[in-house]
């Protein structure tokens, strides 16, 4: 069942989405609305699933690691087997995201790992236990990330910040401990976080700003259920030609003019740039990309659409490959 959303609703999960950690005072003042409305509105986006959680999104490249999507296309798959595979990529600590697809590709798993080296016997282990099952495999690692705000909660342009910022930064203890309470917690307040890690408020709140200004967290944002709001989760695979940086901005910025492209991947592998975005059917997106192709057809040479139906593992905790 779709939830209907009202206009309040979409400007609370807008600023939401540009800082979800933000008190419920600045809410209320930014939204004119009381504390307690805002509060209440909250649980209740919570309650009907549209808010999955409060996240804090961690630069891998800040932590020195790299990020590698690994796709794959099986054969002879039953469901039993299926079930196996999903497993398998759920329990293994260095693979972050599994998502299920239809299109081109059956399945996409993402890695963050800190070379090149663990990264070939990642995807050999699971090739030497799996491999009867794969008809087609393509590598793609992450170059960077542009990740955007919804825009369309509000029919206007998005905002967007960078991911995967080159230049590793050193962290302690006391901040690995941080990052992974905050890692899908990223509203928990300082009293409580403090009292959770056996130090103060302050330290706590310092701690926090340093991680912020060092650019290890990027962001504080929600996870949300868009099939709850009437949308689907899609991933556009792109395949360019006559590259330059001018084609790369003029596309970045009409999807950000679009409202609904939330990720904007350049990556390294047989293409080199994926859309990620939220649309209300594979009709609308089909209508999306011919638009775009017809608009940049010197830059787009095709594209694959892919619908993620189902995300069996989103794990944002990236302090336990450390």
């Amino acid at each position: 069942m779709v939830y209907k959303l009202d206009l309040l609703d979409k400007k609370i999960l807008y600023e939401l989405e540009l800082n979800s950690r933000q008190p419920l005072t600045i809410l209320s003042k930014k939204l004119k609305k009381s504390r307690n409305v805002i509060e209440y509105r909250i649980k209740r986006l919570q309650e009907e699933g549209i808010i999955e959680n409060f996240v804090t999104l961690l630069d891998a490249g800040k932590l020195g690691l790299m990020i590698w999507n690994v796709y794959l296309e099986f054969q002879n798959l039953t469901k039993t087997k299926e079930k196996d595979i999903i497993n398998y990529l759920k329990k293994n600590k260095k693979v972050w995201w599994v998502a299920q697809t239809t299109g081109k590709w059956n399945l996409i798993y993402s890695i963050f790992v800190k070379d090149v080296k663990e990264f070939y016997s990642t995807v050999n282990e699971f090739n030497s236990k799996f491999g009867n099952y794969i008809l087609n495999q393509s590598l793609a690692a992450h170059v960077d990330v542009d990740v955007m705000t919804r825009g369309y909660f509000l029919g206007r342009r998005s905002e967007s910040f960078k991911w995967y910022v080159k230049g590793v930064e050193k962290i302690d203890e006391i901040d690995k401990k941080i990052l992974k309470e905050l890692s899908t917690n990223a509203r928990i307040s300082s009293i409580d976080l403090a009292s959770k890690l056996n130090t103060t408020p302050r330290i706590v709140i310092y701690r926090i700003k340093e991680l912020q200004k060092k650019k290890i967290i990027a962001k504080f944002r929600t996870q949300l259920n868009v099939k709850k709001m009437g949308y689907g989760f899609y991933k556009v695979i792109l395949y360019l030609k006559n590259l330059s940086k001018e084609s790369d901005h003029t596309l970045l910025e009409y999807c950000k003019q679009l409202g609904n492209v939330f990720h904007y991947e350049r990556k390294i592998g047989p293409w080199m740039l994926e859309l990620e975005m939220d649309c209300e059917s594979y009709e609308k997106l089909n209508e999306i990309m011919k638009n775009m192709k017809e608009k940049f057809p010197d830059y787009i040479k095709s594209y694959n659409m892919l619908l993620v139906y189902n995300e069996p593992k989103g794990d944002l905790d990236l302090t336990q490959q450390l």
